[in-house]
């Protein structure tokens, strides 16, 4: 049995966990070990039954160690990832029991799916990404490195989708659209045109807007 160590001990780790005890009914995988935190005061007041182990950066890492990476902004998540990889860290795939999976699809290192999350045929999701509850990546979709997918969002058949791409909640693409880098759609959006890298779209029909 492996030790899971979560990253990020805020509201997506403290979920993750959930996720994780639910995994562990059915296989019996991990042994979870703890949250790994800048924020050591994280949890207070918070009912969770695990602590921070410690920061970041002074983890030591220990044989057995799988992480998993539950920062909720991509670019902050790359950086841990990397940062965590580099000292020999392994990061696993967590996916609820209740999220339907593809057998053709694949899935990258330290990918986290959330309950009742659809991932269907032939689909491509890079390292890092957050799939949330209610989603849908339809068939032959690629998601780049570190997308964040929340909750009740709608990705259809043939998209592509680049790196560090946020989705807010139930935000749509129709099939065949192409994002860039670093695109920020924002909740409730339909995206109906490709769209360029480091955007900002809102609406229905989604429209470029300022940051």
């Amino acid at each position: 049995m492996k030790n899971l160590v979560i990253v990020g001990g805020s509201g997506c780790g403290r979920e993750v966990l959930q996720w994780a005890k639910k995994v562990n009914k059915i296989e019996n995988r991990w042994k979870v070990k703890g949250f790994l935190d800048d924020d050591l005061n994280v949890l207070d007041g918070k009912k969770c039954g695990i602590t921070v182990l410690s920061k970041v950066d002074d983890y030591v890492i220990e044989p057995g160690d799988e992480f998993v990476c539950c920062i909720g902004h991509s670019n902050d998540r790359k950086t841990v990832m990397e940062k965590l990889k580099a000292k020999g860290a392994v990061f696993t795939t967590l996916i609820h029991p209740s999220a339907v999976i593809a057998d053709s699809c694949i899935l990258g290192e330290g990918v986290i799916i959330y309950p009742y999350a659809l991932v269907s045929d032939n689909v491509f999701i890079g390292d890092g990404c957050i799939i949330n509850m209610y989603s849908s990546v339809a068939h032959d979709s690629v998601l780049g490195e570190y997308c964040t997918i929340s909750a009740h969002c709608d990705i259809t058949g043939g998209c592509k989708l680049g790196n560090r791409v946020f989705m807010g909640s139930t935000s749509q693409v129709i099939p065949g659209m192409h994002i860039g880098d670093d695109v920020y759609i924002c909740a409730g959006s339909s995206v109906m045109t490709n769209i360029g890298n480091g955007m900002k779209v809102f609406g229905n029909p989604a429209k470029i807007v300022k940051f």
